[in-house]
């Protein structure tokens, strides 16, 4: 696994176009059920990374968000992606798309609103359980840091919490907003990062950076290493990804 990933998902000229989702196709239900939007889970992998979910969006059958994994060696070293599937009642279905284009599928059962029971398609006969992660206490002095994001067709400035939601020895992740849009940074103790842009509900850009920390904002310019848009398409009902490059700069 490459070690210089940072991840949002979308395609930069749709950003400009007005998105590049559609409606779900399944009439299904889903309140109280697999996660509110924007809320997150985390279990432990085989070899004992933590592996973090935020969902992005639950309604109406769709279900999708973004993924990370605390690791910097082993299989599963900075592996980010963006995932988009289903839930029916309490059954989940989602393709997951690594940012160096590997693939792998979650299935499984939600517990309400706080576990998931899943399996990956990549590590057969071991089932995974994710317990929800309480949001961290934010407050009236919590300030923020931000960066100029330019994806090539559209440019402005995306706006942090310096207060991190989830954090460990690896990996923090912080959230905020880019055009009104939430973004979620992935920052590695080593130094790579990981950012994930949510276009819609079924359209999520993902961009890679070998270095890049929150200390860096003010100060730093570089192009992504990798930036990769993830789609899902109601015509030919799978996902679509396109790769492209962006910017971020003080």
């Amino acid at each position: 696994m490459s070690k210089c990933w940072v991840l949002i998902v979308g395609v930069a000229g749709l950003l400009v176009s007005g998105g590049c989702g559609g409606s779900s196709s399944s009439d299904a239900s889903t309140s109280g059920v697999g996660g509110a939007d924007l809320s997150q889970f985390q279990t432990t992998l085989p070899d004992g990374s933590v592996m973090q979910l935020e969902v992005f969006h639950n309604a109406d059958g769709t279900w999708d968000g973004n993924y990370a994994v605390a690791a910097i060696t082993g299989p599963y070293a900075f592996q980010t992606g963006a995932f988009e599937g289903s839930i029916n009642g309490t059954s989940i279905t989602a393709f997951c798309s690594n940012s160096d284009g590997t693939l792998f599928q979650l299935t499984g059962t939600a517990n309400g609103e706080t576990s998931l029971s899943l399996s990956r398609s990549d590590i057969p006969g071991t089932a995974l359980t994710f317990t929800a992660v309480a949001p961290p206490r934010l407050s009236q002095r919590t300030t923020t840091t931000s960066f100029l994001l330019n994806t090539g067709a559209q440019s402005a400035r995306a706006t942090f919490s310096t207060t991190p939601y989830s954090s460990n020895s690896v990996m923090t992740e912080y959230r905020g907003t880019w055009n009104n849009l939430p973004v979620t940074f992935w920052s590695y103790s080593q130094g790579s990062a990981s950012i994930i842009l949510y276009v819609d509900s079924l359209c999520i850009e993902t961009m890679n950076f070998t270095t890049y920390r929150l200390s860096d904002f003010p100060t730093i310019t570089q192009k992504s290493a990798i930036s990769q848009t993830t789609t899902y398409s109601n015509t030919i009902k799978a996902q679509v990804r396109f790769n492209g490059t962006v910017m971020v700069s003080p």
